[in-house]
């Protein structure tokens, strides 16, 4: 019996032993794979970098004869590698622009553009839509926004970045596209067209204030939000009459980053909204926009009952102390309670502010 066991025994641990051997050649080989994959993939850059640093530094034109030796044989994986320079081989921007340039007059555009739609390397297909991004296709959008259908979400997120690389007039259309029919972050989608042009991105955004979904007049507010000065004041003072009181805060941020101090009057009637909301909205938009102005408008509210109204008048009298000592010295004399512990908090904490 006993020998039944030892037997069992031995037989477990050859078996593990075993095990652990093969998982270990396993690593090992994987390893030497992945560092032998490294210096290759280093070595073709290495390659790339002198012959784009020769040609850049010869001054010679550009053209399919001169980028032949080196562009053809080149991959989307290194096109992205020198683009984005995220590899250890370092390309300054004459050299990228010139290798892009070689690049994009080989047959590699079309290459990358038959990938981008229908390569069955699920990553090779991204490599290829992150590359038009950087190309300047005339394609790029249209392909771009088909790739946005795809089942993949992986496909359709990397399809979105791609997208804000391009920061033109298409491919803003169709992210803002985006907000409007949905399937996609929306707060994601306004941390990307921020950046974009504010001008074209602004015009093809104004269209959806008007859209019956709330969430998507809210996030259209963010954007123009973000996008500061525009020409479109009207429109967005309307939805501070807005059913809702999200988006009726949101078009008071809105107006306050705007810049345009017509739209005051619009703020000081929002000061009155029945929604504490709105009414803390107002008040930050009167401190951004008109600054020390803003001071005798929104001394009416430290009688408020909501609390977050109060702490907006609060940093709003810390921001514009000097402007407001007028009008706390008269809370000291002959405000109620709460008023003067408001008045006595703003003094205190802009005098550490000044004196940091």
């Amino acid at each position: 019996m006993n020998n039944y066991f030892i037997n069992q025994i031995v037989a477990i641990d050859i078996f593990l032993v075993s095990t652990i051997a093969v998982l270990s050649f396993i690593v090992i080989v994987y390893v030497l794979l992945i560092e032998s994959s490294a210096r290759k993939r280093n070595k073709g850059l290495i390659n790339i970098k002198k012959n784009v640093y020769e040609m850049v530094l010869s001054g010679a034109k550009l053209s399919a004869n001169t980028c032949a030796p080196f562009a053809e044989a080149s991959t989307p994986q290194q096109f992205l590698d020198i683009a984005m320079n995220r590899d250890s081989v370092f390309f300054n921007e004459r050299e990228q622009e010139a290798f892009k340039t070689c690049f994009k007059a080989s047959d590699n555009m079309k290459r990358i553009e038959d990938a981008a739609l229908k390569a069955r390397n699920k990553w090779r297909r991204i490599e290829a839509i992150l590359s038009l991004s950087y190309l300047d296709s005339k394609n790029a959008p249209n392909i771009l926004n088909r790739s946005l259908s795809s089942k993949d979400a992986d496909i359709r997120y990397f399809s979105v970045m791609a997208l804000g690389q391009m920061k033109n007039s298409q491919s803003s259309r169709i992210l803002v596209d985006m907000i409007k029919n949905g399937g996609f972050s929306r707060r994601k989608l306004v941390s990307i067209l921020e950046s974009f042009p504010p001008d074209t991105t602004s015009e093809h955004a104004i269209p959806l204030l008007k859209n019956t979904d709330t969430d998507v007049r809210f996030w259209t507010l963010k954007l123009l939000s973000q996008l500061g000065p525009g020409k479109h004041l009207n429109e967005i003072t309307d939805l501070t009459k807005d059913p809702s009181e999200e988006i009726r805060s949101a078009a008071c941020e809105c107006l306050g980053n705007y810049g345009n101090k017509a739209a005051s009057n619009t703020l000081t009637d929002a000061l009155q909204d029945e929604s504490w909301l709105v009414r803390s909205a107002g008040v930050k938009a009167l401190s951004e926009l008109l600054g020390d102005g803003c001071i005798s408008k929104i001394m009416g509210l430290l009688g408020d009952n909501s609390l977050s109204v109060l702490s907006a008048v609060k940093d709003a009298l810390v921001a514009h102390i000097d402007a407001a000592m007028p009008y706390i010295e008269k809370v000291y004399s002959d405000g109620d309670r709460m008023a003067k512990m408001i008045c006595v908090e703003a003094v205190e904490e802009a005098g550490k502010g000044k004196a940091k």
